[in-house]
C-alpha cells in the first residue's frame, strides 16, 4: 500500500492518469487497473481540492495521486514469482545483451541495447523488458533484495547508459538530482543535414498528447512545456550529408530530442516517427539501420551517499557507428 501521496513531477507532467498507473505499477494487469478507476481505489488531488476520477485525466505537476488497496488486489507480487521465471528472463537472448558498467551496493547503470523496454506495459508483456532483468537478477542473488527501479528511462529503440536505484531510499535521493538539473546526461545523434551552428541551443516548449495506443509529441509554444537542448556538432559528413552530434539535455521530456531536431529540419537517422521516411529507407537499405540513431553515451553526477564523482561512458554501437565511417 503507497502510504503517502504520490507527488507528480515534470517528467509526467502532462500524462493520463491510466498511462501513469500502468507506468507506475506496470505489473498490475490491465483489468486491474480500470478496476481501480471504476471502484474509486484512486484519488487525485490538485491544490488540495478532489479531482473527478477518469481515466483520461490529465494530470499536471504537484498533483497528488492517493492509493487505497489491499496488496493482494495487484495480482501476483513481483517477489512472490517462482524463481524459475527468473531463470527464464536471464535466458531471454535480448535481455542477455544488457550490460553492466557500474555498480556498487545503492544502484547500478546498464548499458541498453536498442530494441529492449525499459519497462513492461504498452505492448511489452512481464519477463522482457530491461527492469525485470534487473530484478531478476537481484532476486536471484538474494531473494530478499529489494525490488530494483529505474531513475530514468529511454526509449525502446535508443541505446545507452540507464541508471537503476536498488532501494527506495536511495531513489528518492537520486531522483532529487535529476529533478534539479545536477546529472549531466549527454547523447550522440546522428541527424540528416548541416546545421548552421556548429554549437547551439535548441530552445521550444513542447506539449505531449496521451492517446489510446500512443503519445504524440509536439512543438507548442502556446501551453507546452520549457524544454532546453545544447548540441555540438562532432563531424558533418557532406558526402552523406549527415552530422554527428553531441547533445546535452537541460529538461529531460519525452522525445526532446528527436522532437526539438525534427522540428528544426534536422530529423534523426532511423526515426520512424518524427523522421524522414524517405531518407529512413535509404538507410535501411544501405547500413541496415532499424532504430533511431540515439544513444545515451554519458552521465555525470556526484554520488549522494558517497559524495564521489561518478562519470560513466559508453560507447556508441556498432548500427549507428558504421553509418559514420
Amino acid at each position: 500500500m503507497e502510504n503517502t501521496p504520490i507527488q507528480i513531477t515534470s517528467n509526467e507532467d502532462g500524462m493520463r492518469a491510466e498511462r501513469f498507473i500502468e507506468k507506475r505499477f506496470p505489473q498490475v494487469p490491465r483489468g486491474i487497473r480500470h478496476k481501480f478507476f471504476r471502484t474509486k481505489k484512486l484519488a487525485i488531488f490538485r491544490n488540495g481540492k478532489r479531482q473527478k476520477l477518469e481515466k483520461s485525466f490529465t494530470l499536471k505537476k504537484g498533483d497528488e495521486i492517493k492509493i487505497f488497496f489491499q496488496p493482494d488486489e495487484f495480482g501476483e507480487k513481483r517477489e512472490n514469482v517462482k524463481k524459475l521465471n527468473f531463470d527464464s528472463i536471464l535466458k531471454h537472448p535480448k535481455l542477455k545483451k544488457i550490460k553492466i558498467l557500474w555498480e556498487d551496493e545503492h544502484m547500478l547503470v546498464v548499458n541498453k541495447p536498442a530494441g529492449i523496454a525499459v519497462h513492461p506495459g504498452s505492448g511489452i508483456r512481464f519477463g522482457h523488458s530491461l527492469i525485470d532483468y534487473v530484478t531478476a537478477l537481484q532476486k536471484t542473488k538474494n531473494i530478499n533484495n529489494p525490488e530494483p527501479k529505474l531513475v530514468h528511462r529511454l526509449d525502446k529503440d535508443t541505446s545507452g547508459l540507464v541508471m537503476i536505484s536498488k532501494n527506495d531510499g536511495f531513489l528518492r535521493k537520486i531522483i532529487t538530482l535529476l529533478q534539479t538539473g545536477k546529472i549531466k546526461k549527454r547523447y550522440y545523434a546522428i541527424v540528416k543535414g548541416e546545421l548552421e551552428k556548429k554549437i547551439g541551443t535548441i530552445s521550444e516548449k513542447i506539449s505531449r498528447k496521451e492517446g489510446s495506443k500512443y503519445t504524440k509529441i509536439s512543438i507548442d509554444e502556446k501551453d507546452g512545456k520549457d524544454s532546453i537542448t545544447h548540441y555540438s556538432v562532432e563531424k558533418y559528413y557532406a558526402d552523406k550529408n549527415l552530422s554527428l552530434v553531441n547533445i546535452l539535455l537541460e529538461t529531460g521530456r519525452m522525445h526532446q530530442i528527436r522532437i526539438h531536431f525534427s522540428s528544426n529540419s534536422h530529423p534523426l537517422a532511423g526515426d520512424q516517427v518524427y523522421g524522414d521516411f524517405k531518407w529512413n529507407k535509404i538507410l535501411q537499405k544501405k547500413y541496415k539501420l532499424k532504430r533511431q540513431a540515439l544513444h545515451a553515451f554519458c552521465l555525470e553526477f556526484i554520488h549522494p551517499e558517497t559524495d564521489e564523482k561518478i562519470k560513466i561512458e559508453s560507447e556508441m554501437p556498432n548500427e549507428i557507428l558504421k553509418i559514420c565511417v
